[in-house]
Protein backbone atom coordinates (compact mmCIF):
# COMPACT_ATOMS: atom_id res chain seq x y z
CA UNK A 1 0.00 0.00 0.00
CA UNK A 2 0.89 3.69 -0.22
CA UNK A 3 2.95 5.06 2.38
CA UNK A 4 0.19 6.81 4.94
CA UNK A 5 1.47 10.20 4.13
CA UNK A 6 1.38 10.12 0.31
CA UNK A 7 -1.01 12.32 -1.24
CA UNK A 8 -2.35 12.54 -4.65
CA UNK A 9 -3.42 15.79 -6.32
CA UNK A 10 -6.47 17.29 -5.20
CA UNK A 11 -8.05 16.66 -8.82
CA UNK A 12 -7.48 12.98 -8.02
CA UNK A 13 -9.17 13.02 -4.49
CA UNK A 14 -11.97 14.77 -6.56
CA UNK A 15 -12.68 12.57 -9.36
CA UNK A 16 -12.03 9.19 -7.25
CA UNK A 17 -14.81 10.20 -4.72
CA UNK A 18 -17.55 11.27 -7.60
CA UNK A 19 -16.59 7.76 -9.37
CA UNK A 20 -17.24 5.98 -6.39
CA UNK A 21 -20.55 8.48 -5.35
CA UNK A 22 -21.77 7.99 -9.04
CA UNK A 23 -20.80 3.70 -8.89
CA UNK A 24 -22.68 3.66 -5.28
CA UNK A 25 -25.50 5.75 -6.88
CA UNK A 26 -25.95 3.47 -10.25
CA UNK A 27 -26.16 0.17 -8.42
CA UNK A 28 -28.28 1.71 -6.20
CA UNK A 29 -30.79 2.57 -8.69
CA UNK A 30 -30.45 -1.16 -10.56
CA UNK A 31 -31.03 -2.97 -6.89
CA UNK A 32 -34.25 -0.66 -6.51
CA UNK A 33 -35.60 -1.71 -9.76
CA UNK A 34 -34.85 -5.17 -9.31
CA UNK A 35 -36.50 -4.90 -6.01
CA UNK A 36 -39.85 -3.41 -6.75
CA UNK A 37 -40.24 -5.69 -9.69
CA UNK A 38 -40.31 -8.69 -7.52
CA UNK A 39 -42.95 -6.80 -5.50
CA UNK A 40 -45.11 -6.01 -8.31
CA UNK A 41 -44.44 -10.02 -8.97
CA UNK A 42 -45.38 -10.61 -5.37
CA UNK A 43 -48.80 -7.94 -5.22
CA UNK A 44 -50.04 -9.46 -8.97
CA UNK A 45 -50.19 -13.34 -7.32
CA UNK A 46 -51.70 -12.70 -4.43
CA UNK A 47 -53.91 -9.55 -5.80
CA UNK A 48 -57.44 -11.78 -5.03
CA UNK A 49 -55.81 -11.81 -1.28
CA UNK A 50 -56.23 -7.86 -1.02
CA UNK A 51 -58.34 -5.38 -1.82
CA UNK A 52 -55.66 -2.44 -1.73
CA UNK A 53 -53.72 -4.39 -4.31
CA UNK A 54 -54.48 -2.84 -6.87
CA UNK A 55 -53.47 0.56 -5.76
CA UNK A 56 -49.76 -0.89 -4.30
CA UNK A 57 -49.15 -2.06 -7.91
CA UNK A 58 -50.14 1.42 -9.25
CA UNK A 59 -47.80 3.09 -6.90
CA UNK A 60 -44.97 0.73 -7.20
CA UNK A 61 -45.39 1.17 -10.92
CA UNK A 62 -44.91 5.04 -10.33
CA UNK A 63 -41.83 4.49 -8.43
CA UNK A 64 -40.78 2.22 -11.07
CA UNK A 65 -41.47 4.77 -13.80
CA UNK A 66 -39.98 7.29 -11.73
CA UNK A 67 -36.57 5.58 -11.14
CA UNK A 68 -36.51 4.49 -14.68
CA UNK A 69 -36.74 8.58 -15.89
CA UNK A 70 -34.32 9.27 -13.29
CA UNK A 71 -31.86 6.71 -14.47
CA UNK A 72 -32.23 7.58 -18.50
CA UNK A 73 -31.54 11.94 -17.58
CA UNK A 74 -28.60 11.06 -14.78
CA UNK A 75 -27.15 8.38 -16.32
CA UNK A 76 -25.01 7.61 -13.20
CA UNK A 77 -22.54 4.46 -15.08
CA UNK A 78 -21.41 7.04 -17.36
CA UNK A 79 -20.41 9.56 -14.81
CA UNK A 80 -18.63 6.57 -13.03
CA UNK A 81 -17.14 5.51 -15.98
CA UNK A 82 -15.63 8.82 -16.96
CA UNK A 83 -14.78 9.52 -13.30
CA UNK A 84 -12.94 6.55 -12.88
CA UNK A 85 -10.94 7.22 -16.33
CA UNK A 86 -10.17 10.81 -15.40
CA UNK A 87 -9.01 9.52 -11.82
CA UNK A 88 -6.70 6.86 -13.19
CA UNK A 89 -5.46 9.15 -16.11
CA UNK A 90 -4.16 11.40 -13.04
CA UNK A 91 -2.96 8.58 -11.30
CA UNK A 92 -0.48 7.49 -13.62
CA UNK A 93 0.68 11.17 -14.79
CA UNK A 94 0.96 11.38 -10.90
CA UNK A 95 3.68 8.09 -10.84
CA UNK A 96 5.24 9.65 -13.62
CA UNK A 97 5.85 13.24 -11.73
CA UNK A 98 7.13 11.27 -9.27
CA UNK A 99 9.77 9.08 -10.57
CA UNK A 100 10.74 11.21 -13.10
CA UNK A 101 9.85 9.67 -15.89
CA UNK A 102 8.97 11.40 -19.11
CA UNK A 103 7.70 13.58 -19.61
CA UNK A 104 8.31 15.12 -16.34
CA UNK A 105 12.52 14.53 -16.32
CA UNK A 106 14.46 16.07 -14.67
CA UNK A 107 15.46 20.03 -15.07
CA UNK A 108 17.13 22.83 -13.87
CA UNK A 109 14.29 24.33 -12.02
CA UNK A 110 11.71 22.11 -10.18
CA UNK A 111 9.10 24.56 -11.67
CA UNK A 112 9.98 23.32 -14.92
CA UNK A 113 8.14 20.04 -14.51
CA UNK A 114 5.60 21.11 -11.88
CA UNK A 115 4.30 23.56 -14.78
CA UNK A 116 4.28 20.48 -17.38
CA UNK A 117 2.34 18.39 -14.70
CA UNK A 118 -0.25 21.23 -13.88
CA UNK A 119 -0.93 21.85 -17.92
CA UNK A 120 -1.54 18.20 -17.65
CA UNK A 121 -4.25 18.57 -15.22
CA UNK A 122 -5.75 21.70 -16.74
CA UNK A 123 -5.91 19.20 -20.21
CA UNK A 124 -7.73 15.97 -18.51
CA UNK A 125 -10.67 19.03 -16.57
CA UNK A 126 -10.75 20.31 -20.07
CA UNK A 127 -11.56 17.00 -22.01
CA UNK A 128 -13.52 15.82 -18.83
CA UNK A 129 -16.24 18.93 -18.71
CA UNK A 130 -19.23 16.51 -19.03
CA UNK A 131 -18.15 15.39 -15.00
CA UNK A 132 -16.87 18.72 -13.98
CA UNK A 133 -20.34 19.11 -12.00
CA UNK A 134 -19.47 16.26 -10.01
CA UNK A 135 -16.18 16.96 -8.53
CA UNK A 136 -16.30 18.55 -4.98
CA UNK A 137 -14.15 21.41 -4.51
CA UNK A 138 -10.75 20.77 -2.95
CA UNK A 139 -8.43 22.95 -1.46
CA UNK A 140 -5.26 20.80 -0.95
CA UNK A 141 -2.09 21.23 -3.34
CA UNK A 142 -2.70 19.52 -6.90
CA UNK A 143 1.56 18.95 -6.89
CA UNK A 144 1.38 17.74 -3.01
CA UNK A 145 4.47 17.69 -0.92
CA UNK A 146 4.55 14.31 -0.30
CA UNK A 147 4.82 14.02 -4.51
CA UNK A 148 8.18 16.04 -4.55
CA UNK A 149 9.58 14.34 -1.62
CA UNK A 150 9.32 11.18 -3.66
CA UNK A 151 10.86 12.96 -6.64
CA UNK A 152 13.54 14.16 -4.93
CA UNK A 153 14.55 10.61 -3.53
CA UNK A 154 17.60 8.89 -5.69
CA UNK A 155 17.26 6.60 -8.31
CA UNK A 156 17.93 3.73 -6.38
CA UNK A 157 15.19 4.52 -3.81
CA UNK A 158 12.59 5.91 -6.44
CA UNK A 159 12.73 2.15 -8.00
CA UNK A 160 12.37 0.55 -4.71
CA UNK A 161 9.27 3.23 -3.72
CA UNK A 162 7.82 2.80 -7.00
CA UNK A 163 7.88 -1.17 -7.20
CA UNK A 164 6.71 -1.33 -3.59
CA UNK A 165 4.34 1.04 -3.56
CA UNK A 166 2.79 1.01 -7.09
CA UNK A 167 4.12 -2.20 -9.24
CA UNK A 168 3.29 -4.77 -6.16
CA UNK A 169 -0.07 -2.83 -4.74
CA UNK A 170 -1.48 -3.16 -8.19
CA UNK A 171 0.11 -6.88 -8.69
CA UNK A 172 -2.16 -6.92 -5.34
CA UNK A 173 -5.08 -5.88 -6.18
CA UNK A 174 -5.55 -7.24 -9.47
CA UNK A 175 -4.92 -10.86 -7.75
CA UNK A 176 -7.37 -9.69 -5.63
CA UNK A 177 -10.03 -8.28 -7.16
CA UNK A 178 -9.82 -11.41 -10.05
CA UNK A 179 -10.31 -14.02 -6.82
CA UNK A 180 -13.37 -11.73 -5.26
CA UNK A 181 -14.93 -12.02 -9.12
CA UNK A 182 -14.08 -15.53 -9.12
CA UNK A 183 -15.94 -16.17 -5.93
CA UNK A 184 -19.06 -13.70 -6.53
CA UNK A 185 -19.15 -15.76 -9.50
CA UNK A 186 -19.64 -19.19 -8.14
CA UNK A 187 -22.18 -17.77 -5.47
CA UNK A 188 -24.33 -16.03 -8.38
CA UNK A 189 -24.54 -19.27 -10.48
CA UNK A 190 -25.55 -21.61 -7.42
CA UNK A 191 -28.28 -18.55 -6.18
CA UNK A 192 -29.21 -18.91 -10.04
CA UNK A 193 -29.41 -22.42 -9.92
CA UNK A 194 -31.67 -22.72 -6.34
CA UNK A 195 -34.47 -19.76 -7.97
CA UNK A 196 -34.40 -22.37 -10.56
CA UNK A 197 -35.01 -25.79 -8.16
CA UNK A 198 -37.31 -23.17 -6.67
CA UNK A 199 -39.58 -22.11 -9.80
CA UNK A 200 -39.69 -25.64 -10.62
CA UNK A 201 -41.51 -27.13 -7.59
CA UNK A 202 -43.74 -23.67 -7.59
CA UNK A 203 -44.80 -24.93 -10.94
CA UNK A 204 -45.80 -28.29 -10.10
CA UNK A 205 -47.22 -27.06 -6.43
CA UNK A 206 -50.64 -27.06 -7.79
CA UNK A 207 -50.93 -30.51 -8.79
CA UNK A 208 -50.43 -31.33 -4.69
CA UNK A 209 -52.51 -28.65 -3.73
CA UNK A 210 -50.18 -26.10 -2.34
CA UNK A 211 -51.77 -23.36 -3.97
CA UNK A 212 -49.65 -20.72 -2.30
CA UNK A 213 -46.43 -22.78 -3.06
CA UNK A 214 -47.61 -22.42 -6.94
CA UNK A 215 -48.41 -18.62 -6.60
CA UNK A 216 -44.83 -18.32 -6.19
CA UNK A 217 -43.85 -19.03 -9.75
CA UNK A 218 -44.13 -15.75 -11.33
CA UNK A 219 -42.34 -14.06 -8.51
CA UNK A 220 -39.23 -16.64 -8.63
CA UNK A 221 -39.25 -16.10 -12.28
CA UNK A 222 -38.94 -12.40 -12.30
CA UNK A 223 -36.24 -13.04 -9.58
CA UNK A 224 -34.53 -15.70 -11.68
CA UNK A 225 -34.19 -12.62 -14.08
CA UNK A 226 -33.44 -10.16 -11.89
CA UNK A 227 -30.30 -12.04 -10.96
CA UNK A 228 -29.12 -12.87 -14.34
CA UNK A 229 -29.68 -9.10 -15.42
CA UNK A 230 -27.57 -8.39 -12.28
CA UNK A 231 -24.67 -10.93 -13.34
CA UNK A 232 -24.57 -9.77 -16.57
CA UNK A 233 -24.41 -5.91 -15.44
CA UNK A 234 -21.42 -7.11 -12.81
CA UNK A 235 -19.73 -9.41 -15.44
CA UNK A 236 -17.91 -11.27 -12.92
CA UNK A 237 -16.57 -13.73 -15.39
CA UNK A 238 -15.32 -11.31 -17.62
CA UNK A 239 -13.39 -9.32 -15.41
CA UNK A 240 -11.84 -12.22 -13.53
CA UNK A 241 -10.06 -12.98 -16.20
CA UNK A 242 -9.65 -9.42 -17.55
CA UNK A 243 -7.61 -8.82 -13.18
CA UNK A 244 -5.77 -12.19 -13.98
CA UNK A 245 -4.41 -11.21 -16.93
CA UNK A 246 -3.25 -8.23 -15.55
CA UNK A 247 -2.01 -9.71 -12.48
CA UNK A 248 0.59 -12.10 -14.46
CA UNK A 249 1.08 -9.08 -16.88
CA UNK A 250 2.65 -6.96 -13.89
CA UNK A 251 4.48 -9.78 -12.77
CA UNK A 252 6.88 -9.77 -16.06
CA UNK A 253 6.76 -6.03 -15.83
CA UNK A 254 8.01 -6.65 -12.16
CA UNK A 255 11.32 -8.14 -13.72
CA UNK A 256 12.21 -5.52 -15.89
CA UNK A 257 13.38 -3.66 -13.06
CA UNK A 258 16.08 -5.66 -12.36
CA UNK A 259 17.81 -4.48 -15.56
CA UNK A 260 17.50 -0.19 -14.66
CA UNK A 261 20.91 0.99 -14.14
CA UNK A 262 20.09 4.62 -15.18
CA UNK A 263 17.40 7.28 -15.39
CA UNK A 264 16.60 6.74 -19.08
CA UNK A 265 16.06 3.47 -18.28
CA UNK A 266 13.81 3.68 -15.06
CA UNK A 267 11.81 6.61 -17.16
CA UNK A 268 11.34 3.63 -20.39
CA UNK A 269 10.43 1.36 -17.36
CA UNK A 270 7.73 3.30 -15.57
CA UNK A 271 6.23 4.46 -18.92
CA UNK A 272 6.11 0.58 -19.85
CA UNK A 273 4.08 -0.01 -16.43
CA UNK A 274 2.00 3.21 -16.45
CA UNK A 275 0.65 2.17 -19.92
CA UNK A 276 -0.19 -1.46 -19.28
CA UNK A 277 -2.15 -0.08 -16.03
CA UNK A 278 -4.13 2.33 -18.18
CA UNK A 279 -4.27 -0.09 -21.17
CA UNK A 280 -6.42 -2.25 -18.75
CA UNK A 281 -8.53 0.15 -17.17
CA UNK A 282 -9.19 1.57 -21.17
CA UNK A 283 -10.57 -1.12 -22.15
CA UNK A 284 -12.71 -2.04 -19.90
CA UNK A 285 -14.47 1.59 -20.00
CA UNK A 286 -14.42 0.89 -23.76
CA UNK A 287 -16.35 -2.23 -22.63
CA UNK A 288 -18.87 -0.20 -20.49
CA UNK A 289 -19.38 2.55 -23.48
CA UNK A 290 -19.80 0.19 -25.89
CA UNK A 291 -22.50 -0.98 -24.19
Amino acid sequence: MITPNFEYPALYMSANEASARAQRGFLWIARSEYALLLLISISISFQEKSPNNKNIISTLLLILAGIFVYKVFKKRDQDWYRCRALAESIKTSTWRFCMRAHPYEDADNIEVPKSIFRNMLRQLLASNQTVAQDLDADSSEQCTESMLYVRRLDLDSRINFYIKNRIDDQRKWYAKKSASNKKSLKIWIVITIGVYILAFISLHAGELYFNYIFKLFDPLIVLATSVLGWIQMKRHGELAASYNLAAHEIGIIKGMSADIKTENQFSDFVNEAELAFSREHTQWIARKDAN
